[in-house]
C-alpha cells in the first residue's frame, strides 16, 4: 500500500507541475492560439497531461507500438533530456540515446509509472551478471578464490574496474572472448555484429530497423515477445544449441557448407528440433523469469531454469519454481500450448509408456530424445602476452591476445552421462 502511495504522490506532483508549466508558458511565452496537442496541427506541442513538450517541433518520428505512444511521453519521458529548452544545445543536456541502457535505466524505464519493479530482476538475471560463465572460467584456471571476496561476481563488478581483479586470466579471457554477450555492453559502441548485442533492455526487445522505415520517420520498435532469432545472437557457443534447435550445424571451418552465419562461421543444414519444426521460439517454452530474471540472485543456469520437458509433457502445468504457465490450455480433455507469436494451438502429447518403466526413469527426456549434439573434441586456447586483443568489457584493446582453436569436430549422437540422480546428455565447452 505505502509503494502505491508514493506512485500516486509522485504521479500528482509531476501532473501538476506539467499544467502549472503549460500555464505558465501559455500566459508569458506561447500565446494561447499556438499551443496544441500532439497530432493537432502547427503550434505548441501538448502532451495528453498538458505538459509542453517542445522536442516534438522537430522530432516528428512515428512510434509503433501503442504503449509508449508519443502523445502520451513526448520524446523526455524515455531519452531524458530538457522538453522545454528553446535552443537544440539545451534541449539535448543530458540526452539519453538508448533509455533501456542499464547505466540509466531508474531514470528512464524505471521510472515510477512504468517497469520499476523489473530493474532489480534484470540487473540480477543471469543475462547481465554472466556470473555462471564467470564463476566456471575462475574454477576452469585455478581462480575460484576471488569469489571469496566477490561471491556475487558479475559483469557490473568488471565495470568497476576492482584492483583484485587485475591479473586474472580467467577474467581477461572472459573480457576478450565471452564479454559481448552480456546486457551491460552498450549497443552500437563495437562494430559489426557483436555492437547489435547489448543495450539492456533493448537486446531483447528492439526491433531490427531497417533503412526504409527510417526515411518513412518511424522511431525504432520496441516487442514485447522476443523472436528466435535474437535470443540466437548470444545463445550460439558451447553447446551450439541455437544453431542445432532450428537445424544448423557449425562445421569444423573450411570445408563445404551450406550458408554462413552472420559472423562469417561456416554452417551446414541438418535435421532441426522436433519443437522447432512445430514454429515454437524460445520464448514459447521459456517463461520471462526464467530469461529476464525472478529477482533472486543465481550461480548458474540449472538454478534459474524453471521448465523442463515434463512441465508439459507430463502434465504437471507448473514450473518447478509453481509459476503456472498461461499459454497451457485444456481443450477437450486435450492439452494444447498457444503459441506466443502465431497464437497456434500445439497439442501437447504425453509421455510413451516406454517412459515409464523402471529401467528408464533415470533418463532425462533428452537422453533419448536428442538427434544429435555438437562435440569439439579438440578445442584449446593460445595466449600471447606480447599482442593486444579487444577487451569487451572496457571496449579497448589491452595487452594480451586469446586465440580459439580446433582440431575436430564432429556431429554425434549425445554422450550420456549422470549428474546428480539423472542420465543427461553433456558436450565439452
Amino acid at each position: 500500500m505505502g509503494y502505491t502511495k508514493r506512485v500516486l504522490k509522485r504521479t500528482l506532483i509531476s501532473l501538476a507541475l506539467g499544467f502549472l508549466t503549460a500555464f505558465v508558458l501559455s500566459i508569458i511565452i506561447i500565446p494561447k492560439e499556438n499551443s496544441k496537442r500532439v497530432g493537432s496541427g502547427k503550434g505548441i506541442p501538448l502532451l495528453t497531461t498538458g505538459k509542453p513538450e517542445l522536442c516534438l517541433l522537430c522530432h516528428e518520428e512515428k512510434i509503433q507500438e501503442k504503449s509508449h505512444g508519443v502523445e502520451m511521453l513526448g520524446c523526455s519521458g524515455c531519452h531524458l533530456g530538457n522538453p522545454l529548452a528553446s535552443t537544440k544545445v539545451q534541449a539535448h543536456r543530458g540526452l539519453v540515446k538508448n533509455p533501456a541502457d542499464l547505466r540509466v535505466i531508474e531514470k528512464t524505464c524505471g521510472q515510477p509509472n512504468c517497469h520499476p519493479q523489473d530493474i532489480k530482476k534484470v540487473r540480477n538475471s543471469l543475462m547481465a551478471t554472466n556470473h555462471g560463465i564467470i564463476s566456471r572460467l575462475l574454477f576452469v584456471f585455478g581462480e575460484d578464490g576471488l569469489l571469496k571476496a566477490t561471491p556475487h561476481l558479475g559483469v557490473a563488478d568488471l565495470l568497476k574496474g576492482e584492483a583484485s581483479f587485475k591479473g586474472s586470466y580467467a577474467l581477461d579471457y572472459y573480457r576478450k572472448l565471452c564479454g559481448s554477450c552480456h546486457l551491460y555492453l552498450e549497443k552500437g559502441k563495437i562494430r559489426g555484429f557483436v555492437g547489435e548485442k547489448g543495450g539492456g533492455c533493448s537486446a531483447c526487445h528492439l526491433a531490427e530497423f531497417t533503412e526504409d522505415q527510417r526515411k518513412k520517420r518511424l522511431h525504432p520498435k520496441l516487442e514485447k515477445e522476443v523472436p528466435l532469432e535474437r535470443c540466437v545472437r548470444c545463445h550460439n557457443r558451447s553447446g551450439r544449441i541455437g544453431f542445432t534447435y532450428q537445424g544448423l550445424y557449425e562445421t569444423s571451418q573450411g570445408g563445404i557448407y551450406d550458408l554462413k552465419w552472420v559472423d562469417g562461421r561456416e554452417l551446414i543444414k541438418i535435421e532441426s528440433d522436433v519443437h522447432h519444426k512445430a514454429g515454437l521460439h524460445c520464448t514459447d517454452c521459456h517463461i520471462r523469469e526464467e530469461i529476464m530474471g525472478d529477482g533472486n540472485f543465481y550461480k548458474n543456469i540449472e538454478e534459474a531454469l524453471e521448465v523442463r520437458c515434463e512441465t508439459c509433457h507430463q502434465r504437471l502445468l507448473k514450473t518447478d519454481k509453481g509459476r503456472v504457465l498461461t499459454n497451457l490450455k485444456f481443450i477437450n480433455g486435450n492439452l494444447y500450448l498457444k503459441g506466443k507469436f502465431t497464437g497456434k494451438l500445439h497439442l501437447v502429447k504425453g509421455p510413451a509408456k516406454d517412459c515409464d518403466r523402471d529401467y528408464h526413469r533415470r533418463l532425462s527426456c533428452s537422453a533419448c530424445h536428442a538427434h544429435h549434439m555438437p562435440q569439439c573434441m579438440g578445442c584449446h586456447v593460445r595466449y600471447d602476452p606480447k599482442e593486444r586483443h579487444l577487451d569487451k568489457i572496457k571496449v579497448m584493446e589491452t595487452r594480451g591476445l586469446w586465440e580459439e582453436y580446433e582440431s575436430y569436430r564432429e556431429l554425434l549422437k549425445p554422450v550420456l552421462a549422470v549428474k546428480k540422480d539423472k542420465i543427461v546428455p553433456v558436450t565439452p565447452g
